[in-house]
């Protein structure tokens, strides 16, 4: 690299780079902030996002792109594992191993090793694509919404079946409600208290035109870019159990791959967890921390 005259203005915004952004890093006796720059300490070396297709590597591949790394002054790499090129059998000839497997497992052990050879950082996704979740997460530990169905009642109605329940939900609460300038939580609303049969039925019908359920739903949402092998629901990370028995099957399972040199950080790649605004205890949780019961309050959210 060919040193360039700077201009004083250049030389004092490097100076001040050199007390801010480089911390420990500041010239020494004997050193000049060029000489930093063509050859920064390893603690501020830029890292390269890693993403691993399929992932369908191998350890003289993976060999190669570490030295490869090390050579051009790189510090580190964040390993991301997501979703296949190309299937196994194609005339690639590409082999892809399965998220969490033991081929897999042994891939990061290899890279890892060589990291520790090379003083490399590495940095690992705890999922594969992102949000967490994958194959193992039941539906009973996927994120949750509250779903709302309104039904409307015609004069002939004084019962009306109970909205039709998915896996991992469960009915909350319902009401009669009327309606006042359309609006739903207008001047008389009735809480349905038995919810237990197919139907409910409405006491004094007459004044009343729609029925409003709410349910403690799940959003279906699936892990986005997952390898093979990786595929399922986003967990509920609101659930400490869910969040427990994630980073138990997929966490503990990874780190055997580590032994006692782990990576310096694990990561989510990104929280996109769509639409989750519910979890099944959350009244319970909100009554413990709050003092007071937030059902009858569901009503606010599709009224005034």
């Amino acid at each position: 690299m060919r040193k360039a005259s700077l201009a004083p203005l250049e030389l004092s915004a490097l100076a001040l780079l050199s007390k801010s952004s480089l911390g420990s890093a500041a010239p020494a006796d004997g050193e000049t902030l060029w000489d930093l720059f063509v050859k920064p300490p390893e603690d501020t070396r830029i890292m390269m996002r890693w993403w691993w297709f399929g992932p369908a590597v191998t350890h003289e591949e993976l060999k190669q792109e570490v030295l490869t790394m090390k050579e051009g002054g790189i510090g580190g790499f964040e390993i991301l594992p997501v979703y296949p090129l190309a299937l196994d059998g194609s005339r690639h000839g590409i082999h892809n191993l399965p998220y969490l497997s033991d081929g897999f497992l042994d891939a990061l052990r290899f890279v890892n090793q060589k990291a520790q050879e090379l003083g490399m950082r590495l940095d690992l996704t705890l999922c594969s694509g992102w949000p967490y979740g994958g194959s193992k997460v039941p539906v009973n530990q996927s994120a949750g919404m509250l779903r709302v169905v309104q039904v409307e009642l015609s004069d002939s109605d004084d019962s009306v079946p109970i909205p039709i329940l998915e896996a991992g939900e469960s009915l909350i609460a319902a009401w009669a409600v009327r309606n006042d300038h359309q609006q739903l939580s207008g001047t008389s609303v009735q809480e349905l208290a038995d919810l237990s049969g197919p139907r409910v039925r409405i006491a004094g019908r007459q004044q009343f035109h729609t029925l409003v359920f709410f349910v403690s739903s799940r959003t279906g949402q699936q892990v986005k870019r997952p390898a093979v092998g990786a595929e399922g629901f986003v967990i509920d990370h609101y659930d400490a159990t869910a969040v427990s028995a994630y980073l138990r099957f997929t966490g503990d399972r990874l780190m055997q791959a580590f032994g006692s040199k782990p990576p310096y950080a694990v990561f989510s790649d990104s929280l996109e967890v769509y639409r989750s605004n519910w979890t099944p205890d959350l009244l319970e949780e909100f009554r413990r921390r709050r003092g007071y019961d937030l059902k009858p309050h569901l009503l606010a959210l599709v009224g005034d």
